[in-house]
């Protein structure tokens, strides 16, 4: 049995888990696609029908979590880029100041 996992690897546990779904769906879409009506009894084709409705929401869910997770990573790229243009700048910012202090700290007449 799978559990949710802490926020820390939530992403990962969630891409692991669209990819098992996705897996899921296919071998079942197979075992529909498989079905020939010649050797079908209705009660057979009614239970296709079923499981196929029930992939197609299952398929539904499914591209609505790819997005999610795609929109979540775009932010995630977003973050980390300014973050770092950030960073950089208070280095920067940093370094002039303590260059300044330097100057401001040698132009001072000693007593």
């Amino acid at each position: 049995m799978v559990t949710a996992p802490d926020a820390a690897s939530d992403s990962e546990w969630l891409d692991t888990m669209v990819k098992r779904l996705m897996a899921e769906l296919e071998k079942q879409l197979s075992t529909v696609a498989g079905a020939t009506a010649d050797d079908s009894t209705p009660q057979a084709r009614a239970a296709d029908a079923r499981t196929l409705s029930s992939l197609e929401r299952t398929l539904e869910r499914l591209s609505r979590l790819e997005r999610e997770r795609a929109m979540v990573k775009e932010k995630k790229i977003a973050k980390h880029a300014q973050d770092g243009a950030r960073a950089a700048l208070e280095c920067r910012l940093d370094k002039r100041l303590a260059a300044a202090a330097k100057k401001g700290a040698a132009a001072k007449p000693q007593r």
